[in-house]
């Protein structure tokens, strides 16, 4: 029973009910649309805001969304991925996406090096 004279439990109840009926946000709304519509969303990745990219990447992960996966890990702006606590039940196709983005992002990198290395035997 809540007592309407005792202004926290009002306040509690009016938050619960809030946040059990809230709406999706613009924000939300706007991630599922370019989810939905993969090649607007790869067309869109390098325009967004990188605080947006998080909650996309998990969304795009659960959602299987693998072409937009590709597509936004190798301009992946963080330092981490957060792939870990994303695989609890992974689909193959996901993973493997993810993987493909991984390989796109490194490879320039691993060839910059292998070319460091050759340079560097020759000079000595």
């Amino acid at each position: 029973m809540i007592c309407h004279q005792c202004p926290d439990q009002h306040d509690s109840l009016e938050e619960e009910t809030m946040n059990a009926y809230s709406p999706p946000t613009l924000l939300q709304l706007a991630r599922q649309k370019l989810l939905r519509e993969e090649a607007l969303a790869i067309s869109a990745l390098k325009d967004l805001p990188r605080e947006l990219l998080p909650e996309m990447f998990e969304e795009a992960f659960t959602d299987e969304c693998t072409k937009t996966l590709r597509a936004m890990i190798p301009m992946w702006p963080f330092p981490c991925l957060p792939v870990g606590t994303l695989i609890k039940n992974p689909n193959l196709e996901t993973l493997k996406a993810v993987l493909e983005g991984l390989d796109i992002l490194l490879a320039p990198k691993v060839r910059s090096r292998h070319r460091e290395k050759q340079s560097f035997g020759r000079n000595n």
